[in-house]
């Protein structure tokens, strides 16, 4: 019976993580896990970085919202959208937790009704200068909530409704 080596082995594999070990980032997805923030701290954060705010104003019974999270915002393109265009919010309608809004506090309860929210999922995008400039309620699959953030990102809302840029994008 042949006699194997081990340390050789051993060394081998000591040489190849470090020969491999600086390369991993570029091998690593180019877009980092989703932040969600709570809203005073996205607030600022949007404005500071330009980026549009997109608000996920949920409720933690609400299977459709549930289902959001788990195929739509963990889709890798969604994920990718995001990091590049959007300042992410966390918004619970039935949260008792208090948010600085400007100089007042409100819980996010009160929030979301202030904002007009009563059906859960709804997700609310604002510019940086906090202009509203899409909303809607409901679930969407990834694909066209991808077509959806492509649309805004592109500030194609300031030429035609979601509707008929999904219409002319069939053509």
């Amino acid at each position: 019976m042949a006699r194997h080596n081990y340390s050789i082995y051993r060394w081998l594999c000591v040489l190849y993580m470090l020969l491999l070990l600086p390369f991993a980032p570029a091998f690593a997805q180019s877009y980092e896990e989703l932040r969600w923030h709570r809203w005073t701290e996205g607030v600022d954060a949007a404005y500071a970085s330009g980026k549009f705010m997109l608000v996920d104003v949920y409720t933690d019974w609400c299977g459709w919202c549930k289902k959001m999270n788990r195929t739509v915002f963990g889709h890798p393109q969604v994920k990718q959208l995001f990091a590049e265009s959007f300042v992410l919010i966390k918004l619970n309608a039935e949260s008792s937790a208090l948010v600085t809004n400007g100089a007042n506090q409100y819980t996010e309860q009160k929030l979301a009704e202030m904002l007009d929210v009563d059906v859960y999922p709804t997700i609310l995008v604002y510019n940086s200068n906090f202009q509203l400039v899409s909303r809607f309620s409901g679930y969407k699959n990834p694909e066209e909530f991808i077509k959806y953030l492509k649309y805004i990102r592109g500030r194609l809302y300031t030429e035609y409704s979601f509707q008929e840029y999904l219409q002319r994008a069939s053509k």
